[in-house]
């Protein structure tokens, strides 16, 4: 039995179409992201699956039950608010009893609650103080701390963590995926921050103007994405995108690159039995990330469909663990990312390795992954 079944569910807005039939499901257990730009329907979608939002047509199943007409309060389910909602006048521990003590749990159980969740999440000795005097992170903590006591079949989160600090973020993050992998909840989480996504998931749900782009694990989505928007925006930095044609090499195919002084080479591609016979001379185009493009070691070009080029040094980005640098290549800005130590002078020639076993492409007209 599916935790969570979403059935080519549909919202509309008079004449706008916010979802446009939406299949998800999810078991038991897993952690599912909604991910996308502001505006792709994600946190519509949430607030379906919450009951705060009626849908037009299709239906949400959870724990195998049809809860698409039923009310909030009776989907067995909770939710950690982006904003927090703390009531101010009530102190961490009121705070963390308030949902039960609204479904008439009696004293002792709710006091062994918030003693239970206080400690889960390391806030017991905050327990007496009023949310004015917490951080942000103590704060988020308390929110969460009061889903927890529910302990529902679902616990939503949306966007829980877009308030924080780049700092305080990271460690909630890993607060969140820790307490995950204690209790085996069941999550569905909110976010337009696709490393987030790539952490914290089982399987994300990648979506674009109210329509589901791909649904999958975050490793396949990052190297096998469906098309353009899937690739361009999970992964940071974004996948490069080149136009180029397809040749054949022999037996084998290829795709044609020009570097920035004007040499043309051959990349090949990887065997996958998807006809590429078919765009032999037809624009196409290469989809290499960043990592995939690298300085040149011994070892890395004796691996197969490994293509030294050398390409020149437009602009450095040093990060500290490794550089970013831009090179051009058909005319176009390509992102590379190497060791710091292996950079040349900005402007000059720099040997790298095009790592061309996690290429993919696109038809360039429908943006649609061909290979």
């Amino acid at each position: 039995m599916s935790a969570l079944e979403i059935r080519k569910v549909n919202k509309r807005y008079g004449s706008v179409h916010v979802l446009k039939e939406i299949d998800l499901s999810i078991e038991s257990g897993e952690f599912l992201i909604l991910v996308g730009p502001s505006g792709c329907g994600k946190s519509t979608l949430m607030n379906a699956i919450a009951g705060l939002d009626e849908i037009s047509d299709g239906s949400i199943h959870i724990g195998g039950r049809d809860v698409t007409h039923v009310g909030p309060k009776d989907r067995d389910i909770a939710m950690v608010f982006q904003s927090y909602a703390l009531y101010p006048s009530m102190n961490v521990a009121e705070n963390i009893a308030f949902g039960l003590e609204m479904r008439g749990v009696d004293k002792a159980r709710r006091a062994q609650e918030v003693a239970r969740v206080a400690k889960l999440l390391q806030i017991d000795h905050l327990l007496e103080r009023k949310p004015a005097a917490l951080s942000g992170g103590q704060r988020q903590r308390v929110a969460m701390g009061r889903a927890l006591a529910r302990q529902p079949q679902i616990y939503l989160f949306d966007e829980p963590l877009s308030n924080l600090d780049a700092k305080l973020r990271v460690e909630m993050r890993t607060e969140i995926k820790k307490l995950h992998q204690r209790l085996g909840t069941t999550i569905v989480y909110v976010t337009h921050d696709q490393i987030e996504a790539m952490t914290l998931a089982n399987r994300i749900a990648v979506m674009k103007d109210g329509v589901l782009q791909q649904f999958a694990t975050p490793q396949q989505i990052y190297d096998e994405p469906v098309n353009m928007f899937v690739a361009g925006f999970m992964g940071s930095p974004a996948m490069n995108f080149i136009r180029t044609r397809v040749v054949r090499a022999g037996s084998h195919y290829g795709v044609s690159v020009r570097n920035g002084a004007g040499r043309d080479v051959v990349l090949p591609l990887p065997e996958r039995g998807n006809g590429l016979s078919a765009w032999v001379d037809r624009e196409v185009v290469l989809g290499l990330r960043p990592e995939q493009i690298t300085h040149v070691t011994p070892h890395r070009l004796e691996r197969p469909l490994v293509t030294e080029l050398p390409c020149t040094v437009e602009v450095a980005e040093p990060t500290g663990p490794d550089t970013l640098i831009l090179i051009r290549m058909n005319d176009q800005e390509v992102a590379a990312r190497i060791e710091p130590h292996a950079q040349a002078p900005v402007g000059s020639p720099m040997p790298l390795a095009f790592d061309m076993s996690k290429a993919v492409l696109f038809d360039p007209a429908t943006q649609q992954r061909c290979h």
